[in-house]
C-alpha cells in the first residue's frame, strides 16, 4: 500500500513539473480574443503555414488549423503536447500538429507566420536565427517582449509584426 501512495505522489510530480516544463517562457495562456487579433494581424488564411513557438496548451495552434492554415505547435512539456494533441482529435483538425522539442534546434524555414509570446532571453535568442532561416516575406509576431535589433513593420498594443 505504501508503495502504490509513492508511486501516486511521484507520477503527481511528474504531471506537474510536465505541464509547468520550459524555462523560456511561463506558460501564460492567451485570451481567444486576442489570438483572434493577432491572427487577423498576421493575414492568416487558408493554406499559409504557420508556427507557434511554445505552444502550451495548443489555443493558438489550433485558431490557426480552424482558419485552414497548415499550423504547428512546438512545446517542452509533453502533457501539453499530448493535450493539444487530443484537442486537434476532438476537433478534427488534421492541419493541426503538435510536437515536443526544443525551439532553438528546428528550423522554421517553410513558415509563413510564426508566433511567440517568450521571456526576453528566449526572444533575443530567436532574432537572428529567424531572420536567416525565415522565407523571404515571412511574418513573426511577437507578443509583449519584442526582438532588439530588428524593426517591426506593424505594431498593435502588445504585440509587434516582422517581415523576413
Amino acid at each position: 500500500m505504501e508503495l502504490l501512495i509513492i508511486i501516486f505522489i511521484l507520477l503527481l510530480c511528474f504531471l506537474g513539473l510536465s505541464w509547468f516544463a520550459g524555462s523560456d517562457a511561463p506558460y501564460v495562456p492567451t485570451k481567444m480574443k486576442v489570438i483572434k487579433s493577432i491572427l487577423k494581424l498576421a493575414n492568416l488564411s487558408p493554406g499559409k503555414v504557420f508556427y507557434e513557438l511554445g505552444s502550451g496548451d495548443g489555443r493558438v495552434v489550433l485558431e490557426a488549423g480552424k482558419l485552414g492554415a497548415k499550423s504547428y505547435g512546438i512545446e517542452q512539456s509533453w502533457l501539453r503536447v499530448w493535450w493539444s494533441r487530443y484537442q486537434a482529435r476532438q476537433l478534427k483538425l488534421k492541419n493541426s500538429h503538435f510536437f515536443h522539442g526544443d525551439i532553438f534546434h528546428r528550423q522554421y524555414f517553410p513558415a509563413d507566420v510564426v508566433y511567440i509570446y517568450m521571456l526576453p532571453k528566449a526572444v533575443d535568442q530567436l532574432e537572428s536565427k529567424l531572420q536567416q532561416e525565415l522565407k523571404k516575406g515571412a511574418v513573426v509576431i511577437t507578443q509583449t517582449y519584442h526582438f532588439k535589433n530588428w524593426p517591426p513593420f506593424k505594431k498593435d498594443e502588445n504585440f509587434y509584426l516582422y517581415r523576413a
